[in-house]
């Protein structure tokens, strides 16, 4: 006789699985800010976590595979701050983990953005006391009918402000650019002047110099062809410049439809002749969003912060997107020791830049025989404003 019983033997307890939550999100005292984060609960099933993190979108259910910002805490409870998001807009979030190549996800929070205080919340603080406010002189909305009214004539030049024509085969004309349906268009033309082959091109300029601390910005559809789109700044004896934009958006060129050129000048001249031009260069300069953004597709805000001489920080659609280093400000003294520090007159041009022809290979083979040149609506800019803020 025997004692009855399971011949079964034990069975094996199931492990716990890791799990994480996410952690609501916080708003900061910036509109395009939000504080969130997630918590990681260990579980038995001895998982090796090789990322962790927050993913968001505008839509439901986001995944790492629309945006996420990795965490670099050693700590299970990990806090994420979100910038660069669009005002007055509802966000989903979601805290993750990877592990053994499997993502695990927390649970959906979502928050809605503040409005902004003003058109440049976005900016640093304008000092103790002081706003960001716009200044009549340099500032055109272009929400009239023509350039002989008043809010034209008042404040801007229809020319370059010293009555520079540009470098050639650029032949600047008050002709190429009007104002109409609340924005200045400009359009291309080829033709001669004394003889010589020329395209015509818009160009404006403010009647008086700004200096520094200001913040510039102009909403443009950067024309879509070989010719450089500009909006910039230039001292009085052109030895110093600012280039807020300076793009080509012609879009057969997908380096150059996808990117902005944001950079400057320092210059040296001796009797009248250029003896040294210094801008930054590198692919640091030339900015591309990473999303296959063409420029020449819709209109954008582009932007420039010229806080002191020392201080350049570049804006595209309320984004900051470059701060050029000090140490490539004047690294060979052109403005012996004082930075960008002298007042510019702001300017809106169009121009085909005769050195894109010289490089090797050439960027431009030929300005004259070019098909977005040749095509009316190809060379066509745009700008719906210019604005600029000063700190009072």
């Amino acid at each position: 006789m025997s004692c009855g019983g399971s011949d079964d033997s034990p069975s094996e307890e199931t492990p716990m699985p890791t799990t994480i939550i996410t952690i609501s999100p916080v708003k900061t005292t910036v509109f395009s800010e939000i504080t969130t984060g997630g918590k990681i609960t260990k579980g038995t099933d001895n998982a090796t976590i090789s990322e962790k993190g927050v993913c968001w979108s505008t839509s439901l259910n986001p995944s790492i595979n629309d945006n996420k910002l990795v965490s670099n805490s050693s700590s299970n409870d990990f806090l994420i701050t979100i910038d660069g998001l669009v005002a007055d807009t509802r966000y989903y979030i979601r805290a993750y983990f990877i592990a053994s190549s499997k993502t695990v996800y927390g649970d959906e929070q979502e928050i809605t953005t503040d409005k902004p205080t003003s058109p440049v919340a976005f900016l640093p603080s304008a000092g103790a006391n002081k706003t960001w406010t716009i200044q009549a002189k340099f500032t055109n909305e272009f929400n009239y009918e023509g350039k002989s009214t008043s809010e034209f004539t008042n404040n801007w030049e229809d020319k370059f402000f010293n009555g520079w024509t540009g470098a050639r085969p650029t032949y600047y004309s008050a002709s190429q650019s009007t104002v109409t349906g609340g924005e200045m268009v400009y359009k291309a033309t080829i033709d001669k002047v004394n003889g010589e082959d020329v395209i015509r091109t818009g160009v404006v300029s403010s009647k008086e110099a700004v200096g520094y601390p200001m913040y510039m910005e102009a909403r443009v559809k950067i024309s879509e062809s070989v010719l450089a789109s500009a909006v910039w700044m230039l001292s009085s004896d052109s030895a110093q410049e600012i280039d807020n934009l300076e793009a080509y958006g012609d879009k057969t060129n997908n380096y150059f439809s996808q990117r902005l050129h944001l950079s400057h000048h320092t210059f040296k001249r001796s009797g009248g002749n250029i003896i040294d031009d210094y801008q930054p260069s590198g692919q640091e300069t030339y900015y591309a969003d990473g999303k296959g953004t063409k420029w020449a597709d819709d209109y954008h805000d582009y932007g420039v912060l010229w806080l002191d001489p020392w201080t350049l920080k570049y804006y595209v659609d309320g984004e900051l997107v470059r701060e050029t280093p000090t140490n490539q400000i004047d690294p060979r003294n052109n403005t012996d020791g004082t930075g960008l520090n002298k007042d510019m007159y702001l300017i809106i041009s169009a121009a085909s830049q005769p050195w894109r022809e010289k490089t090797n290979p050439p960027q431009v083979d030929d300005y004259f025989t070019n098909p977005s040149v040749l095509s009316d609506s190809r060379s066509t800019m745009r700008i719906d404003y210019i604005r600029t803020y000063k700190p009072q």
